[in-house]
């Protein structure tokens, strides 16, 4: 180049290279990259030539993908039924102390031995008033004790489960620890409770009209509480029911029954006369018991039965938080049995007449009309695949059943023995 020349300027492609020894110019040697790591676990799903995610992409979530509005949080945190919930929680947190007064481990892991030693001091120490826990109840302690804990890190169950069984044979049975099944309110019982009541009243008819549906439905008490006035529905001969779930049919679609009049139950008459009065009640106030021109009692979506004053009023339910204006199992089952120890049979054949009498009874009596076990399984609304429940007949739209078979057809009015000496 040349002073005072013009300069070429020219692009050059730079690339990374090495001398040797002969001058030649040679690239130098490049890495070769890593091989991809993947996040793979056992629930991965692929389709054909689909590459599962890699383990270095780095996630997207922000804070906002964590949180949840305090409304769903409520939700999550209560989620399942009330009693279930209260349940699981109580018998998580006796395992969770008793492991802290013995130096134990419960979370946020525990073992195998720790739950074993815990059942083993409930089987041990029994119940506070000196009674022993029945192996149902340390079952579904157990159950709750193991879920607690994440799939896979879960103290053996199994064995705990071969513990409460063993524990059942050689320990509770022979020491007469069975529990007292409850007494079968059959018909010819059920005329003499509901001979005892005064109608006249209007406790009097609300209880007599749960009484004939509980009956008629074999309902759980918790069932008969849980129904709503547009639940029941008054035909020329028989009374329609609605179930809209039950202890079997949790996810269930609802269904309609029907429960044929008769002139022992009179059941069109009682349900007609509770639901008259129910016409007649409003919501009570702070300063008046029944308000004329208040809001009404009898509306679709509120509780068929209610809870009364003596004078018959609806009860003030504001502190009444778990279950609002519905009333109690409890209070249900405190209702039958005080009705029949009114009627001066409190027990019968020795064992005690209860709100679970009403679902024991009317199944002894369409077995002993020859009811097919399929027909009273589904009356009942037992499980299928349990040796007291068929759901046959059920339809699977929830439909009504327009042959208006009721089962109970077959028991003799006023009950077999009754019905001989008529």
């Amino acid at each position: 180049m040349t002073s005072g020349a013009a300069t070429e300027v020219t692009e050059v492609e730079i690339f990374d290279a090495e001398l040797v020894e002969n001058g030649a110019v040679v690239p130098a040697a490049v890495a070769a990259p890593e091989a991809p790591t993947y996040a793979v676990t056992r629930h991965t799903v692929l389709g054909p030539g689909e590459l599962p995610p890699r383990a270095d992409e780095p996630t997207q979530f922000t804070e906002i993908d964590f949180k949840v509005p305090e409304g769903v949080k409520r939700r999550l945190n209560e989620r399942g039924a009330r009693n279930t919930r209260v349940n699981r929680d109580s018998s998580r947190t006796r395992f969770e102390q008793w492991c802290a007064s013995q130096g134990r481990v419960a979370r946020p892991t525990t073992t195998t031995a720790n739950v074993a030693a815990y059942f083993g001091h409930l089987m041990e120490k029994g119940k506070g008033d000196g009674s022993k826990y029945s192996p149902d109840t340390l079952l579904a302690y157990n159950a709750r004790i193991v879920s607690w804990y994440a799939k896979g890190e879960r103290p053996d169950g199994s064995l705990i489960r071969e513990m409460i069984e063993d524990y059942r044979l050689e320990e509770y049975i022979p020491a007469g620890g069975e529990p007292e099944k409850s007494a079968g309110l059959t018909l010819k019982y059920l005329v003499k409770v509901l001979a005892a009541i005064d109608e006249t009243t209007r406790i009097g008819r609300r209880d007599a009209a749960m009484l004939v549906l509980q009956y008629g439905m074999l309902y759980r008490s918790v069932e008969v509480t849980n129904l709503l006035v547009r639940h029941v529905r008054l035909d020329t001969d028989g009374v329609w029911v609605w179930t809209a779930k039950s202890k079997t049919r949790r996810k269930g679609k609802g269904r309609w029954r029907f429960i044929r009049d008769r002139v022992d139950l009179r059941i069109v008459a009682r349900v007609r006369a509770w639901l008259a009065d129910l016409r007649e009640l409003f919501e009570p106030t702070e300063h008046d018991q029944n308000p004329a021109g208040g809001e009404p009692a009898y509306q679709p979506n509120k509780p068929l039965f209610r809870a009364l004053t003596t004078l018959g009023n609806l009860k003030r339910r504001a502190n009444a938080t778990v279950r609002g204006r519905f009333l109690t199992g409890r209070a249900v089952n405190e209702m039958v049995k005080a009705r029949a120890a009114a009627a001066g049979i409190a027990l019968i054949n020795g064992l005690k007449v209860t709100s679970h009498s009403l679902r024991a009874g009317p199944n002894t009596d369409m077995a002993e009309a020859e009811v097919p076990l399929a027909e009273r399984n589904e009356a009942g609304d037992w499980h299928r695949d349990s040796t007291l429940a068929d759901d046959r007949y059920n339809r699977p739209d929830g439909s009504i059943d327009i042959s208006k078979r009721d089962p109970l057809d077959a028991v003799p009015l006023f009950g077999r023995a009754q019905a001989a000496d008529r």
